[in-house]
């Protein structure tokens, strides 16, 4: 039996789109490489790259209906494999290796979390009808380059993280950059003001005006995604959850 049957275009276009996901776990392993050469900077910039990734592959397989001409892939478990590494897995390594929360507490924190995670990737009911993640959706990775940029306390860091693996179990709605039905071109927006305000507070010099104007960006644009939270979790929507 073949892998391939019928090849033709459509099939080709459909097994690349898998291809296309399986990048991510390429960052992935780059920013493990970056992490072990003290750059945490780059880090984060692949990570950043897979997020990209992870924000479009999506779109890229009902375009070219994976399901339909590469269905031996299953592509939610392979999308899921590649962000459980990208999201959880690596910023456990980051916490270890570069003492982001208090010693006495950082090996019970990284059990947690990874145990909120793994409960949050088996959850079958992750995602709302409208396309809101409901609970905390183990981007863990997002939290700790907040954590970077903005040279949070260990002590800080310690009650953030506890938070967020409560919050992994309240039904609080969080805003899927690209699919939400209500005003998506404003998420798609703030997203990409936080993303670019990311890359240059990774690389520019602190305490200047340049970096103080990018910060003042980059705050906005957290305050504009958590205001589609805020918004969402106490609005009830138009249409059924579940």
């Amino acid at each position: 039996m073949y892998f391939f049957p019928k090849l033709n275009k459509f099939v080709i276009r459909a097994y690349l789109v898998h291809v296309f996901t399986t990048t991510g776990i390429i960052c992935g392993i780059l920013a493990i490489q970056s992490v072990f050469n003290e750059q945490l900077n780059f880090a984060f910039v692949w990570l950043g790259i897979a997020l990209v990734v992870d924000g479009t592959d999506g779109f890229f397989a009902r375009k070219y209906e994976v399901t339909k001409f590469a269905p031996r892939i299953n592509g939610v478990i392979l999308d899921a494999i590649v962000d459980f590494f990208n999201y959880v897995i690596l910023p456990v390594i980051i916490i270890l290796r570069f003492d982001f929360l208090p010693e006495k507490f950082e090996l019970l924190a990284v059990i947690m979390i990874l145990i909120a995670s793994c409960f949050t990737f088996s959850n079958s009911k992750q995602k709302t009808k409208d396309n809101y993640f409901e609970g905390f959706p183990a981007i863990w990775n997002v939290l700790i380059l907040d954590f970077f940029i903005l040279n949070t306390s260990m002590i800080l860091n310690l009650i953030i993280v506890l938070l967020c693996v409560v919050l992994t179990f309240i039904p609080i709605k969080y805003v899927h950059p690209l699919r939400v039905q209500s005003l998506r071109s404003l998420a798609i927006v703030s997203f990409l003001l936080w993303g670019v305000s990311s890359v240059f507070l990774l690389f520019l010099e602190k305490e200047t005006l340049i970096n103080d104007f990018i910060l003042l960006i980059w705050i906005v644009s957290n305050l504009m995604i958590l205001l589609f939270t805020i918004k969402r979790t106490f609005k009830k929507p138009l249409i059924d959850i579940y």
